[in-house]
């Protein structure tokens, strides 16, 4: 969708993602679709994610947190290796032969340090 050596003609994108109860909304399953968000396929100077936390709850705010250093790794891996889906609860919970069609074995050892 881009030509090499010109400028990204994709518009940008703002995804907005709104919590209130970490009771009623678990901080994992926020952390899991920005995570995903982050990892979209798609110019990273063209996505902005902002998370609403309107129950200022600490429980979110330190999920949320942790995720950012999370996604310094998760975020190149997924991209580098082209792995869907891209919410590390949901890729880690399949139940399939993760190294078919991976035959680097760069893969096996990236993959390890996500877990």
């Amino acid at each position: 969708y881009d030509r090499e050596g010109e400028p990204s003609q994709l518009a940008a994108v703002d995804i907005f993602v709104s919590t209130v109860d970490p009771l009623k909304e678990p901080p994992l399953v926020t952390a899991n679709t920005v995570l995903s968000i982050l990892a979209v396929d798609y110019p990273v100077d063209k996505v902005s994610c902002y998370v609403s936390d309107d129950g200022a709850a600490m429980l979110t705010f330190e999920a949320l947190s942790e995720t950012s250093e999370f996604a310094r790794k998760w975020v190149p891996f997924c991209k580098k290796y082209n792995i869907e889906p891209r919410a590390p609860e949901w890729y880690f919970a399949q139940k399939i032969d993760y190294l078919k069609d991976k035959v680097q074995t760069s893969f096996v050892k990236d993959r390890r340090a996500m877990k």
